[in-house]
C-alpha cells in the first residue's frame, strides 16, 4: 500500500492544535482536498464516529465515508475509508494518520496518508503524478493549518 507522510511544527500547544484539527468545520479552511465533512454519528469525534468527505483531487470532486477507528485525545486519530465514490483515486482500506508531539511549547503533527489506489487506472495515474500531487497538497494544508493556528485561530467544537 503506498504511503505519504509529511510532519510540521506548529508554535501552538498541543490540546489546541488537536482540537483545531479535529474541528470539522473549520477543515476546509486549511485542507485544500476537503470541501465538507459531515458526522455521520451522533456525539463527538472518538472511536467509532462516522463521517462523510467531500473532497477534491485537482478538478476532481468526490465523496467518501469512514470511520474513525482508533481515537486517542491529544495523541493521534486514525480514519479509515469504508466506502469511495468510483470516481475516488483510492479506495477502501485507506487510513490517514494523524499523531501529535508537544516540541518544547509547540506541537509537532505528522500526518500519514496509506492508500490504495482504486483500480488499475488509479495506479497508473498514482505512478504518472497524482501521489506527487497528493503529497503536495498535504504540505499545502499542513502549512495552511500552521499559518492559521499561529495567527490565533482556535477550535469550535465541544467534546474532543
Amino acid at each position: 500500500m503506498p504511503r505519504i507522510e509529511e510532519q510540521i511544527e506548529v508554535s501552538v500547544a498541543r490540546p489546541e492544535v488537536f482540537k483545531f484539527c479535529h474541528d470539522v468545520k473549520q477543515r476546509p479552511e486549511w485542507d485544500e482536498q476537503v470541501d465538507n465533512i459531515e458526522i455521520l454519528s451522533s456525539g463527538p469525534i472518538r472511536q467509532g464516529t462516522l463521517v462523510r468527505v467531500d473532497a477534491r483531487q485537482g478538478s476532481s470532486l468526490f465523496s467518501w465515508d469512514a470511520e474513525v477507528s482508533a481515537y486517542t485525545f491529544l495523541q493521534s486519530s486514525h480514519v479509515r475509508v469504508l466506502d469511495a465514490a468510483k470516481t475516488s483515486p483510492f479506495g477502501r482500506g485507506s487510513e490517514t494518520i494523524w499523531e501529535f508531539e508537544s516540541v518544547g511549547s509547540g506541537t509537532r503533527m505528522t500526518w500519514i496518508w496509506d492508500y490504495k489506489p482504486n483500480g488499475f487506472m488509479s495506479r497508473i495515474m498514482d505512478g504518472l503524478g497524482r501521489r506527487s500531487s497528493t503529497r503536495r497538497a498535504i504540505k499545502r494544508s499542513l502549512a495552511n493549518m500552521k499559518s492559521m493556528m499561529e495567527a490565533g485561530a482556535r477550535a469550535n467544537i465541544r467534546g474532543s
